[in-house]
């Protein structure tokens, strides 16, 4: 099982339903509200790299209220 962590900028006002509609999706593990540069947390698991990543840009970026994204991909130490 792969693993991607997605940070999220949402527009202001847009924070609950941005999260909402995030937890909707399938390979999302879990969903955070958070303090700082970014406003969500995601944690995205797939059986490949290539599953998890594909979520980020075929649902979580076109999310009404998103504004920018950044993934950061687990390593096995």
């Amino acid at each position: 099982m792969e693993t991607v962590y997605v940070l999220v900028k949402t527009e202001p006002g847009l924070l609950e339903s941005v999260m909402s509609d995030i937890k909707e999706k399938t390979q999302v593990a879990e969903v955070s509200a958070v303090t700082g540069a970014y406003d969500i947390i995601v944690k995205v698991s797939g059986d490949y790299i290539t599953d998890a990543l594909g979520i980020v840009v075929r649902d979580i970026r076109k999310i009404r209220g998103v504004i920018s994204t950044e993934t950061l991909i687990a390593v096995r130490m």
